[in-house]
This record gives C-alpha cells, structure tokens and sequence, in this order.
C-alpha cells in the first residue's frame, strides 16, 4: 500500500514538473529571442562589408573595427556572406545586398565591368558603396578607402635595396611578387610599378633586379599554400626574394620556408602583421612586412558611409596609413609585450 502511495506521488509530481519545466524553458528562449529582435530593431541602419571569399586575419581586424565603430552610430554591420555552407563569389554577393535592400554597402573592388555594374546597380537603388582595400574608379561608389598601392610599391623597394646593402656581393638576384589571381585588378601593377622606379632610381636602367611576378589562385582553401609549397620544392623556381601581396600568402610563405629549410635562403615580404607574423620576424624567418592601419581602415569605411547617409557628401579617398615592420621592431614589440604580461601577473 504504501509503495502503491508512493507510485502515485511519483506519477503525480511528474506531470506537475514536466509541464512547469517545459514552460520555464519555453519562457527563456522567448525571452532570448525578444532580446535579440530587441536589440536587433534598436540598429537604425544596416551594412554589409564583402569581402568575397576572403577569409583572413586581416579582414577580421578591419571587421572588428567597423563593427565598433557603427555600434556607436546605432548601426549594424554584417560581414555578408561569412559562414554560410555555400560559397558566393564577391559579386554575386554585390547582387543579394541590393536585393536585401541594405541600406550601405562595403566592398573590396576591382576594375572589372562586372563590379563597376553591380556598385552602380547599387547606387541607382539608393545604396551608397564605399570601395574598400582595393578600388573599382570606373563606377559611382562614394568613397575609396585605402592605401596608395604606388607607395606600397615603392616601399617594398626601399625593402629590396636594404637587403641588397646587407650583401652587396651578390647584386642580382630574382625577386618573385605573388598576386592574386584577377586580370582586372590594378592595384597589384601599380605596386610592381613603384617597386621598379624605385630600384631603378637606385641602381640604375635596367634594373639590376629581376622582378617577376606569379598570379596565385586562391579560389580553394588550399590553393595558395600548395602553390607556395611547390615553389620552395622546386630549386629551379625558388626567388632570392619573395614578396607576398595579402597575409594568407606571407603565412604560407613563412611556413613553407620553415619546413623546407629555406630559412635565410629565401627572404621573405610580407604583408600585415598578425600575432603569428610578429614571432616569424623576430625570428628571422620575414625580413619584414608592411601592413596598413586596418583599424583606421575600418572605422573610415563606416564613418564614409554615416557621413554620405546624412549629408548626402563624403570625401572620394580616404588614406590609410602603412608601417613597416622589421625583424626588430618585432623583437622590441615582443619584449614590451612581455614586460606587460610580467607586471599584470605581479599585481
């Protein structure tokens, strides 16, 4: 009898349990969701930055930038196309946010008629285009924001002649440029063009330097880092000097070196500095990289973009500072570093 009691009270206070359960957990998704449509309807604007295909920590860092600055504005910025299972190219993205009616677009550009029709599609819907990175001159876009790619060039000179002084024995050597793999994109000829006139200027016409250039394709996850591998294996394609035009490049080149035991044989341009490229510079493996300010890079797309919103103007180009990053300027950032972490651990 008094197990039969017990079965009952058991039975009992399951049904009771269950249902008040269901509706607790029930009540929190609810609750979740009102806030995330909450916070969602509080944004009085929203933004997609493109990208295309390009997964890198640079882009994140220009990302984060422009997210934190939007925040501010009360707008949202979605990196548009990230993490889906499909992959979109960078125009057919273009043509999904018009669709969307979003209300501004950033975009890395080109010069191809495709991506000059896509951002004036763009602008004739009312969607103002801030061209990022690379630009796309022929459309209507509002406003470049970016580094002078001639200047990048004659930088990676002044790189190449510091090398040359520091073994002046051999003065010809074979410097290999490795672009991305797009005919319609001028930016990565006005680097090869400010690269040349500036060792031209040094070391007179014709250049004592060899400059050739690979274009890398990277449509797959793996095709730049095969390409460079198959490069360092090859004795009869391996430069004297590699430079790397994107980060995803600079890590796979360093990486290679490492594994093929190319070290010192193969000096390394890169290009941005992410946590990883620090620790191969001080270490010698890159020789040094130059890397824009892609917190500035971000926050001026934004501000471009809230700016043409208001007043209906915006300035055309935006400039975006570069550094140079050498071996010892990593070692001395490093040992900061250190210091830092040492005196927080102390307190």
């Amino acid at each position: 009898m008094k197990n039969k009691k017990t079965a009952i009270f058991v039975l009992v206070a399951i049904f009771i349990l269950i249902p008040l359960g269901l509706t607790v957990f029930g009540y929190k998704i609810y609750v979740g969701t009102s806030r995330e449509i909450e916070q969602t309807a509080s944004y009085d604007r929203h933004y997609v930055m493109i990208t295309g295909n390009e997964d890198s920590v640079l882009w994140d860092s220009v990302y984060d930038s422009a997210l934190e600055e939007a925040e501010k504005r009360g707008i949202y910025v979605e990196r548009f196309g990230n993490g889906l299972a499909v992959e979109y190219e960078r125009n057919q993205l273009l043509k999904m946010a018009v669709q969307a009616s979003v209300d501004g677009i950033i975009v890395v550009g080109d010069e191809s008629e495709e991506t000059v029709a896509y951002i004036n599609d763009a602008v004739d819907h009312g969607i103002p285009v801030v061209t990022v990175f690379n630009d796309c001159s022929g459309s209507r876009r509002q406003c470049f924001v970016g580094s002078n790619n001639y200047h990048v060039g004659e930088e990676y000179g002044e790189q190449i002649k510091e090398i040359l002084k520091a073994n002046p024995k051999s003065y010809t050597r074979k410097v290999l440029v490795l672009m991305e793999e797009n005919p319609k994109d001028a930016s990565s000829n006005l680097i090869l063009l400010g690269m040349r006139e500036c060792l031209e200027e040094e070391l007179g016409e014709p250049c004592a330097v060899a400059i050739e250039t690979a274009q890398v394709d990277n449509s797959g996850s793996f095709s730049a880092e095969e390409y460079i591998r198959d490069l360092f294996l090859d004795e009869k394609q391996v430069p004297d000097i590699l430079i790397c035009l994107s980060d995803i490049y600079t890590q796979c080149a360093y990486q290679a070196a490492v594994d093929y035991n190319k070290v010192g044989d193969v000096q390394i341009l890169g290009y941005y500095c992410s946590d990883q490229l620090l620790d191969a510079l001080s270490k010698d493996i890159v020789k040094a990289t130059i890397t824009p300010d892609t917190e500035k890079m971000g926050r001026l797309c934004v501000q471009a973009l809230d700016e043409y919103e208001r007043t209906g103007y915006t300035n055309g180009y935006e400039a975006v500072d570069l550094r140079i990053v050498t071996s010892a300027d990593a070692k001395k950032l490093l040992a900061e570093r250190q210091k830092e972490s040492e005196e927080d651990t102390e307190k």
